[in-house]
């Protein structure tokens, strides 16, 4: 699970559009089954599996939305996650649909617009440049932070927000996030 793909340090623009792969070259399907165990020939079984696994799933039918679209790409998302196995993808799953509700201090307040006192403190970032593993970089400067100033929710739902941006982006959900916590 080594990944040895070394890519440019170079300006990667936020993909806006979900979970899409049309385009994405062989490097990142390589490095897709290097460290994911992402298997193009087995991919449409292993969809289709955890799909049927996520309709039979009555923890999951509590917490899902009926109108919520299982297309494609967001069932990628999670498999990936799950490194491609569905009993994986689907605990993945489960925690995510439950994070609305185990943590709805944070989530409530994760809406980009409400969150100028963090932003404007410059508390966080993901970078529009990835590192030489193709991985997003998040940088936190937990030094700087004065939950006085900015409360703990909001800091949290700023976080949230990120990792839910990134998340989106097939080739983040291949290669991952470097996490950089400044503390001066």
């Amino acid at each position: 699970m080594n990944n040895n793909a070394v890519f440019a340090v170079e300006k990667d623009a936020f993909n806006s559009e979900a979970d899409a792969d049309e385009g994405i070259d062989d490097k990142w399907l390589k490095l897709a089954e290097t460290l994911l165990d992402e298997d193009q020939i087995k991919k449409d079984t292993l969809i289709e599996q955890f799909q049927l696994a996520i309709e039979k799933d009555e923890f999951l039918k509590t917490q899902r939305p009926s109108s919520l679209s299982l297309d494609r790409g967001y069932l990628t998302r999670f498999l990936r996650a799950g490194r491609w196995e569905v009993e994986s993808a689907m605990e993945v799953l489960r925690s995510y649909s439950s994070l609305g509700k185990e943590y709805t201090e944070y989530v409530s307040r994760a809406i980009p617009t409400k969150l100028d006192r963090v932003w404007n403190n410059h508390l966080n970032t993901m970078t529009e440049k990835r590192d030489k593993f193709g991985r997003r970089v998040y940088i936190f400067r937990l030094g700087q932070w004065d939950p006085e100033t900015v409360p703990v929710e909001e800091f949290y739902a700023s976080a949230y927000v990120l990792m839910e941006l990134v998340a989106r982006e097939v080739k983040t959900q291949i290669a991952g996030v470097t996490v950089v916590n400044d503390v001066s």
